[in-house]
């Protein structure tokens, strides 16, 4: 074999080596790349969903935080609302004709008599209507009904919006205005307050 055959033969072979070591190398990059988008596909999936959790709690969180601060308000309104009634209520009830207020005041006594003969604690803004006469008018219907007539008035008043306190210097029983009002007052709210609860549960 001539020179030159060896040198085709060795050039043959070197060229065929070449392309097999190129062809493997396409072959490890094109695996290298289909591997990578396959990691970045995953990786960005993961990302997405993370964030798509996080965007549906914080979408939650505000629609939480948003009822919460609307039935808040809700509430403080209801409450103004409330205190106006209140309010206008008080004021009737000090406007109301002397008919009108001795017969409330009159039916504040008997419905809280007990013994019949408790002192009839009154507010220092009293009518003057309410003296000893009326309460003497009162003891005479209650003993009409066999029952002891012997309510007094007290000398010294306290500090109520009106109504009544009746009782000893001891046990007292209080029917004023400022605890009736209350007393409304806590039944309404709390009636409010389960509406909202229960209106958050639905």
């Amino acid at each position: 074999m001539s020179i030159k055959d060896i040198k085709d033969k060795i050039f043959e072979s070197a060229t065929h080596e070449k392309n097999k070591i190129i062809e493997e190398a396409n072959n490890n990059i094109k695996a290298f790349k289909n591997n990578s988008q396959s990691e970045i596909d995953s990786i960005k999936n993961s990302i997405i969903e993370r964030y798509e959790q996080e965007a549906e709690l914080e979408e939650k969180k505000i629609i939480t935080e948003a009822k919460l601060q609307a039935n808040k308000e809700i509430l403080s309104e209801k409450q103004a609302i409330l205190e106006d009634i209140f309010r206008e209520a008080e004021k009737k009830i000090e406007n109301l004709d002397k008919e009108k207020y001795l017969h409330l005041m009159e039916k504040l006594i008997l419905d809280n008599v007990e013994s019949g003969d408790e002192t009839i604690y009154l507010s220092n803004k009293e009518r003057k209507e309410i003296n000893q006469d009326f309460i003497d008018s009162i003891n005479h219907k209650l003993k009409s009904k066999s029952k002891k007539g012997d309510l007094k008035l007290a000398k010294k008043t306290l500090p109520i919006k009106g109504g009544v306190v009746l009782g000893t210097e001891e046990i007292r029983k209080n029917a004023s205005l400022d605890i009736i009002f209350n007393k409304i007052r806590d039944e309404i709210e709390t009636k409010l307050s389960q509406f909202l609860f229960q209106e958050n549960k639905d």
